[in-house]
């Protein structure tokens, strides 16, 4: 009797025993199968908003002077006085240098004596026609009483002719040396240098300086450049693609290094009709008035020019934006946030990480949510997981991944059970039926 108690006793343990592996058999393919399928990649989303977008272009230029010349002599000479430095302000008008007029002068006191003597010679031609003229007249009245002959009369009429050609070369050449004083007159003018511009009223400056008191120069030698700052022109280069937005009274935002916290009202004034054929692009002018005198030619700007504006866009964060099989699109979440869906559009405008979205999509896409972290992973239909609310998404850092994967500890090459990934993933679904 007690035989059959242990038996019967022996006989239900292993038929527990056999459950319970039979059980853990059943879970750990369970667990392993689910293992081998696609797992969730973790992710964050954003809205897709509805906003109103500006097209807004931002190009490089350099600020120039609206008016700027340089001044020169007219002649060469010595500088023997100069008036102005660097930076000094200049009126229409004002004297900035002289040259050395000695020789000048010399010329015009010259050119006066010369135009006396001519003077002088005109007197005496005048004198000699006077002569020749009551000559004449004798000798018409005496030929009509028969006293003078044909020939006697001939003679004072060639005589009278030849003294009125004398007298008229006189005056031309009276004039001609008057000329001659005007001229040595300007000349001698020249050796003051003047600056002299269109506006009576406005004031300039001194932009750079080229010679010393004392140089030599020839004419049109530069001597120092003047310089308009009340105004200055912002030129820049516009691309094919921007050219059909940019047009003339178009407000323009100007920005500068030397000023980074401001923006300088700027407005298009000029457009080039042409691009160059090197370059593909456009010169554009801006306008952009300095009271203040805080800008300066020269000066590396950026200049904002605002195109079109758009209201009530459909807009998903540019850190959305995917590119799978040469479409450029986003991944929606969808399913409850479950999957990720593929959904190509044609980008519009681009303003402040916000890009518009063109064509049907803007309705698939409204009132969704879009992947912006961990893109990089989906593909269409791809699992997602979102981290939990106190879970902090951190973007990874490369350094860090690379010092973790440095400490990790090389796998044995051998055929150990233990340490192969088929025995941990059967230890893990062990553990966990276990619990």
């Amino acid at each position: 009797m007690k035989k059959t108690t242990a038996a019967v006793i022996a006989a239900l343990l292993l038929g527990l025993v056999g459950w319970q592996v039979a059980e853990r058999i059943s879970a750990t393919g369970t667990s392993t199968s689910k293992s081998k399928g696609p797992r969730a990649v973790p992710v964050m989303l954003e809205p897709v908003r509805t906003m109103n977008l500006q097209h807004v272009a931002e190009f490089t230029g350099t600020l120039e002077s609206s008016a700027r010349f340089t001044v020169a002599p007219k002649i060469s000479g010595r500088i023997e006085s100069l008036y102005v430095d660097i930076g000094d302000q200049v009126s229409n008008g004002q004297l900035l240098a002289e040259l050395d007029s000695n020789e000048y002068a010399l010329q015009v006191g010259e050119a006066k004596a010369a135009l006396e003597v001519a003077r002088a010679t005109v007197i005496e031609a005048q004198s000699a026609l006077d002569v020749a003229e009551r000559d004449l007249r004798r000798s018409r009245d005496l030929h009509t009483k028969n006293a003078v002959s044909q020939s006697e009369l001939d003679q004072a009429l060639a005589e009278f002719e030849s003294s009125r050609a004398r007298l008229q070369v006189a005056q031309a050449q009276v004039r001609q040396m008057e000329a001659a004083l005007e001229a040595a007159r300007v000349r001698l003018d020249y050796t003051r240098i003047h600056a002299r511009w269109d506006d009576p009223d406005a004031h300039r400056l001194v932009g750079e300086r080229f010679v010393d008191e004392g140089d030599m120069v020839d004419s049109n030698d530069p001597i120092v450049s003047v310089v308009a700052l009340d105004e200055l022109r912002a030129v820049i280069n516009v691309i094919e693609r921007d050219f059909p937005y940019v047009h003339a009274g178009q407000p323009a935002g100007i920005a500068a290094d030397a000023y980074p916290d401001r923006t300088f009202p700027g407005t298009v004034s000029r457009v080039a009709p042409v691009l160059q054929e090197s370059s593909r692009q456009a010169r554009v002018e801006i306008v952009v008035p300095n009271a203040e005198r805080l800008l300066a030619p020269g000066m590396f700007v950026r200049a904002r020019l605002r195109f079109e504006e758009r209201e009530d866009v459909t807009a998903v964060p540019q850190a959305a934006l995917a590119r799978r099989d040469n479409s450029q699109g986003v991944f929606l979440a969808v399913d409850n946030a479950s999957d990720a869906r593929f959904v190509p559009f044609t980008p519009g405008i681009n303003q402040d990480g916000w890009v518009e979205v063109l064509g049907d999509a803007k309705d698939a896409l409204a009132g969704g949510r879009v992947v912006t972290l961990g893109k990089h992973l989906l593909e269409d239909g791809s699992a997602i997981a979102l981290p939990a609310p106190d879970t902090p998404m951190i973007a990874p850092n490369p350094d860090a991944a690379t010092n973790a994967s440095n400490k990790i500890p090389q796998r044995n090459n051998s055929k150990d059970a233990s340490t192969s990934p088929a025995a941990e993933d059967a230890a893990a679904s062990a553990n966990r039926t276990q619990s």
